[in-house]
């Protein structure tokens, strides 16, 4: 009987490990950003959220290569602070960062994401609007459905951002001709910053005439995350919309650089 139970866990080891082994041959021949996506160390939740998230459009679209520095800002428990760790490798950094009020609601997740050191590459900073303490020269800072909590009026004065000095802050972190990509829930157009209190959404159009006028230079859009079934009229955590609004993705440009404008897709 014993030695049956040691060939059944002998014959489940072997299995495991030639699917380990299947699985790493699986990513021979695949972009660097299709790796990042098909790592088997990723959580099946992760990996639940992939067709919603489309994130190998938006890693292609973000341009990150091995050794850039990223800063995931306000990223939450970390979903794409994860794949920017397989893309930069050794040689590069991602700095996880969230202030007071995200890390209310991503403090587990994250602390599941990073602990023993899981993630070599991500750095965790936990820092307010007033002083980030972002680091400097990145190649990338990434906000994924965060930008318009820039303009959600709060009681509370430390988790308040002031317009002017966050990207005052952002710009003196991107190195001459580094990227910002935005993620965020579109708000019906012409109505600016009105329904970010109440819808967590932003107008689209408001939002690139203001990080332009911040001194970003815009460079393209991604259409992938569309979704013209949004009427953009509900609260984003609504049932009927949640993980389904209609989302734009914006590329903009630190001036420093020769700046080339991608074409809409």
């Amino acid at each position: 009987m014993i030695v049956d139970f040691l060939r059944r866990m002998k014959l489940l080891c072997l299995t495991a490990l030639m699917f380990i082994i299947g699985c790493s041959k699986d990513l021979d021949g695949m972009t660097i950003q299709e790796q990042a996506i098909y790592q088997p160390y990723r959580y099946a939740e992760d990996k639940s959220q992939d067709k919603n998230r489309k994130p190998l459009d938006i890693l292609n679209f973000s341009a990150v290569e091995p050794g850039h520095i990223v800063i995931d800002l306000l990223g939450g428990g970390g979903y794409y602070a994860e794949l920017f760790n397989y893309i930069v490798g050794a040689e590069g950094k991602v700095f996880l960062q969230n202030n007071s009020l995200f890390l209310r609601f991503s403090t587990d997740e994250l602390e599941k994401r990073l602990k023993n050191g899981r993630l070599k590459n991500v750095v965790r900073l936990d820092s307010e609007f007033a002083d980030m303490k972002l680091p400097d020269n990145a190649d990338l800072i990434f906000m994924g459905l965060s930008y318009h909590d820039i303009y959600v009026p709060r009681e509370d004065p430390v988790i308040t951002a002031n317009r002017d000095e966050f990207f005052e802050q952002i710009l003196a972190a991107l190195r001459p001709g580094g990227s910002l990509l935005i993620i965020d829930h579109a708000a019906v157009p012409g109505s600016g910053k009105d329904t970010t209190a109440k819808l967590h959404r932003i107008d689209e159009e408001w939002a690139k005439n203001d990080i332009e006028s911040a001194g970003f230079v815009f460079e393209g859009r991604l259409d992938v995350l569309r979704n013209p079934d949004d009427s953009r009229q509900l609260d984003i955590w609504k049932k009927e919309v949640f993980r389904k609004t209609d989302r734009f993705v914006h590329l903009y440009r630190k001036p420093g650089q020769d700046v080339v404008v991608k074409d809409e897709i």
